[in-house]
This record gives C-alpha cells, sequence and structure tokens, in this order.
C-alpha cells in the first residue's frame, strides 16, 4: 500500500511498515551517489521522504507522544542540514519563474536586462554556499546516520489496536486545526512567515489525507489536490519572500514590481483555497475521520 495506511491493520504495525519503507528508499537513494548517481536529486527526493515521515509521526502523535518529540526533532535538524543548498535551487527556479510570467508589453531585452545579472549574483551565491558546507559526501553520510537511528527507534512504536482509530482521527483533526489556526493569523497579517506557517500545516494535511485515502478514495483526492496546489501556491510566494530579502530594497526594480504582482495572485489563490479546505471545525472532522475509519476497517474485514 506504500503511503497508506490499511485502516484494517493494527496502526503503529502500520505506521512502523510505512515508515521503514521510506527510510530504506532515502538510505538507498543516499547510498547510491558513492556509485555516480546525482547528488543533487537524491538530497531533493530525501528531503522531501523526511518531510513525509515527519507528517507520518505527527498523525500518530497522540499514540505515542514521546516517540514523536524525539523523531519530529531528529528528523526536523537532520533536513536543515540539506536545505541550504535546495533552497538556493529554488530561488533560482523562482526567479526563472518569474521571468517567463512577464507583461507581454516588456519588451525582451528589458527582461534580459533585468534578470540575467540577479541570475548570475544567485548562482554565484549558490557556489558559495555550497563551497561552506563542508563537502556532499560528509552530508550524505550524516543524513544517513539519521535516518538509521530513526529506523532503530521505530522498533519501540508501540499503542494498542484498540487506540487505532482514535489516534488518527485525533491527530488528523489536530493538524486540522493548527491549519485553521495559521490560516486566521495569515488572512490577518498577511505576513511572509505566517503565510509560510500556514502552508507547513496545510501541506501535513495533504500527507494526512494521502495516508487516510483508503478511507474514503473518491473524497479524499480533491482535497488532497486542494491542499497540494496551495502549497505549490503558498510555497513559491515563500520562495519570492525570500528572494526579495535577497535583492534588498531599491534593488532590481523591474524585478520587485513583477514580484509584486505574483505575490498578489499567489496569495489570493492560496488563500480562497485554505479558506474551503479548513471550512469544517476540528470537532466535526475528527468524528468523521473516526466514523470513516471505523467504517473502512468494518469493510476490509468483511471482504477477507
Amino acid at each position: 500500500m506504500s503511503f497508506r495506511i490499511d485502516p484494517a491493520a493494527p496502526l503503529d504495525a502500520d505506521v512502523r511498515r510505512i515508515a521503514g519503507e521510506q527510510i530504506d528508499k532515502a538510505i538507498a537513494q543516499l547510498g547510491a551517489t558513492s556509485s555516480g548517481g546525482d547528488p543533487d536529486t537524491a538530497i531533493h527526493d530525501v528531503r522531501k521522504r523526511m518531510k513525509k515521515l515527519r507528517a507520518l509521526f505527527r498523525l500518530v502523535r497522540h499514540g505515542d507522544a514521546a516517540f514523536y518529540r524525539q523523531e519530529n526533532a531528529r528528523l526536523r535538524d537532520g533536513a536543515r542540514l540539506l536545505s541550504s543548498a535546495r533552497d538556493r535551487t529554488a530561488l533560482i527556479e523562482a526567479l526563472d519563474s518569474l521571468g517567463q510570467d512577464v507583461p507581454a508589453s516588456l519588451s525582451t531585452e528589458a527582461v534580459d536586462a533585468a534578470f540575467a545579472p540577479l541570475r548570475q549574483e544567485l548562482l554565484a551565491r549558490r557556489r558559495d554556499a555550497d563551497d561552506g558546507e563542508g563537502g556532499t559526501d560528509a552530508l550524505i553520510a550524516g543524513t544517513i546516520d539519521t535516518l538509521q537511528a530513526c529506523r532503530t527507534a521505530l522498533d519501540g512504536l508501540r499503542f494498542p489496536r484498540s487506540k487505532s482509530r482514535a489516534v488518527a482521527s485525533s491527530g488528523f483533526a489536530a493538524t486540522h486545526a493548527a491549519a485553521r489556526s495559521a490560516l486566521k493569523v495569515a488572512e490577518k497579517t498577511g505576513g511572509a512567515e505566517d503565510l509560510h506557517l500556514l502552508r507547513k500545516h496545510v501541506k501535513y494535511l495533504g500527507f494526512h489525507l494521502a495516508l487516510l485515502a483508503p478511507l474514503w478514495p473518491e473524497a479524499f483526492a480533491p482535497l488532497r489536490q486542494a491542499a497540494g496546489d496551495i502549497a505549490d501556491d503558498l510555497g513559491r510566494d515563500h520562495d519570492f519572500a525570500v528572494l526579495r530579502d535577497e535583492i534588498g530594497a531599491g534593488q532590481h526594480p523591474l524585478v520587485l514590481a513583477l514580484m509584486d504582482r505574483r505575490q498578489a495572485e499567489l496569495q489570493g489563490k492560496g488563500l480562497v483555497l485554505a479558506r474551503r479546505l479548513l471550512a469544517e471545525k476540528p470537532a466535526a472532522v475528527e468524528m468523521r475521520i473516526a466514523r470513516l475509519y471505523r467504517h473502512a476497517r468494518k469493510s476490509a474485514v468483511t471482504q477477507m
């Protein structure tokens, strides 16, 4: 079932299965870099797997709070070590996407004159960051150690099967509630970090919807799509916010003006979708997930 929870199985055992698969794949990807694999691609993919692991552990945190605190911190700190090069690349990608979405009234020459020097600056800063990180090999080795430690700790994750439904539904509802709270703040302030926090919680919610998709695949698919669209829009918006800080006030005015226009579009789309996705109150969400979990488990047992 890959990154899917089987409602007929004990939840703690299924979490160990899913997490073990993600960890093993991540270690294999990193290990392949020593025999010709592309380290940039491996690091990018492994960062995604670490986010999925954190989302998985967050979903079941009420089953074993100590395990969640320990492994969430371990994976969070490990992912930070992988962030710098990827974050620099994201800024370049954001600039490139902006350059491909300019008003027709702007000439190609004007766009090139505005974007090319800044792109070269960003490339140079990425090279400097890469040189200062102490080497990709050491970074990969440290990440493998982190993942292996998580793999070992995973064997200790246990909670009664009778709690599976309550653990899953309360974990989902808690993430939904955190996203709703973040939405209220982001709507009020419009601040870059507040929008980024909203994006983070919606991203977790999207992973939860993927994990619990077997409860009702047809209903969860559009919700997952909405969560993904919000994460993409607000993620790009945050890239632009970071890029704005990199540029500094008064520098590259055309690029800044185009960013203003694009960020307004991204934030508008993201907030509209977030209001729809998060319209339901957490208590109602928890009850609905619990009922769907029970029905899905009964259906699975009946079909055996």
